[in-house]
C-alpha cells in the first residue's frame, strides 16, 4: 500500500514515507467522526512525509485543517515526529497514553541515550573498538522536533469518542515501547494496532533502563489482545492483517524460539549479552542495527533472569549470564 485509500467505515489509510530503509513507511489512519477528522499516527516531520500527508488528504477528499484529533500510538519518531507540527497548524488535540507525560522529557534527551547506550554496550560485553560507533547516534535529526506532553492523557479501557455512536477503546500494550496503545473500534471491532502486531516482522523489544521487564510487558500485552479474540487488524507498517489473534500466536512463538535458543547459548557457559547477540543474529549489523540487537538480547536474557532461568555475575565490570 503506497497510495492514500478509503478502507470502509468511515476509515483512510496514508502511507506516509520514512527517511529508514526499513520500514520504508508508517501507516496514517484517518476516522471520520461527527466533529471532524481522528488521525493516527503521523509520520516523521520531513519534506516527503508532510507531502504524502497533503497529497493523502486531497485524494480522500478531507482538508488537515478538519483534524481536530491526533492519536500518537507510542513515543516513536516514526509515529510522534509530525505531531508538534500538525498540533501548530490545524490546532488539534493530541492524545496519548497517560505514560507518554513523563516519558517525553526521556524522548526529547539524545545526548542521555547515548550515555546509558555506551554504559549498556561496555556493562554487556560489547568490545571497546565497536563501543563508540554503537552508541552514537549523530545529531538529533530535524525529522525529530521536541516534544511537549500530550494535551489529552487515556488509560487503560478508556474510551475516545468519534462521534455519538462511535467509541475508541483504548488497550495499553506496552513492551516495544512503554506508551504503546492499540486501539478497538466499537463499531467494526477493528483493531489499530501501532506496532504491537505487525504481519511481516516483529516490533523490536528493548531493553529499557526504566522497565524493568520489557519482554515480559510485550507478551502480556500480546496475551491480553489474544485472550479479546482480534480479527481483523491495521498495523502502523504493512498491510492489514485479517486474523490479529493468529498472527499474534505467531509472535508469542517467535519470541518462544528466541528465549529457548539464547538460553542454548547459555547452557553452553557464561556468556555475555555481546556473545549471545552474536549467536542469535547475523553477522555483520550495521552499528544501528548492532544498538538494537543488544538492546533486544538483554530484554530476552533479562526475562529469563526474572524468571531464574538464568542468573547474573559481574567480573571486571562486564555483566556474565550463567545457568
Amino acid at each position: 500500500m503506497t497510495d492514500a485509500e478509503h478502507l470502509g467505515h468511515g476509515i483512510s489509510a496514508i502511507p506516509l514515507p520514512l527517511p529508514f530503509k526499513s520500514p520504508a513507511f508508517v501507516n496514517a489512519y484517518v476516522i471520520e467522526g461527527g466533529t471532524g477528522l481522528t488521525l493516527i499516527d503521523c509520520g516523521v516531520d520531513w519534506e516527503p512525509g508532510r507531502r504524502a500527508l497533503a497529497t493523502g488528504f486531497s485524494d480522500l477528499g478531507f482538508k488537515a485543517k478538519d483534524v481536530d484529533t491526533l492519536i500518537v500510538s507510542h513515543l516513536h519518531p516514526d509515529h510522534v515526529g509530525m505531531a508538534p507540527r500538525l498540533v501548530e497548524e490545524t490546532g488539534c488535540r493530541l492524545v496519548m497514553h497517560e505514560t507518554a507525560t513523563a516519558r517525553v522529557s526521556r524522548y526529547n534527551d539524545t545526548e542521555g541515550l547515548v550515555e546509558r547506550t555506551r554504559l549498556l554496550a561496555s556493562l554487556h560485553g560489547v568490545p571497546e573498538q565497536l563501543r563508540a560507533g554503537l552508541a552514537e547516534l549523530g545529531p538529533r535529526p530535524d525529522w525529530m522536533p521536541l516534544m511537549k506532553p500530550p494535551d489529552v492523557t487515556v488509560a487503560d479501557g478508556e474510551e475516545i469518542s468519534l462521534d455519538a455512536g462511535r467509541r475508541l477503546e483504548v488497550i495499553h500494550t506496552p513492551g516495544h515501547e512503554a506508551t504503546h496503545i492499540c486501539l478497538r473500534d466499537s463499531r467494526t471491532g477493528i483493531l489499530f494496532a501501532g506496532d504491537h502486531v505487525l504481519p511481516r516482522i516483529t516490533p523490536v523489544i528493548m531493553y529499557d533502563e526504566d522497565v524493568l521487564d520489557s519482554l515480559g510487558d510485550y507478551l502480556s500485552s500480546l496475551g491480553k489482545l489474544r485472550d479479546m479474540e482480534i480479527g481483523l487488524t491495521y498495523p502502523a507498517h504493512g498491510s492489514i492483517v485479517e486474523r490479529g489473534s493468529q498472527r499474534v500466536d505467531q509472535i508469542i512463538l517467535h519470541h518462544q524460539r528466541r528465549l529457548s535458543g539464547m538460553e542454548d547459548v547459555v547452557k553452553l557457559g557464561p556468556a555475555t549479552a555481546w556473545k549471545v547477540l552474536r549467536a542469535a543474529f547475523r553477522p555483520h549489523l550495521s552499528p544501528l542495527e548492532q544498538r538494537l540487537a543488544l538492546r533486544e538480547t538483554v530484554a530476552h536474557l533479562e526475562y529469563l533472569r526474572l524468571r531464574d532461568h538464568l542468573e547474573t555475575f559481574e567480573e571486571g565490570g562486564t555483566l556474565w549470564y550463567r545457568r
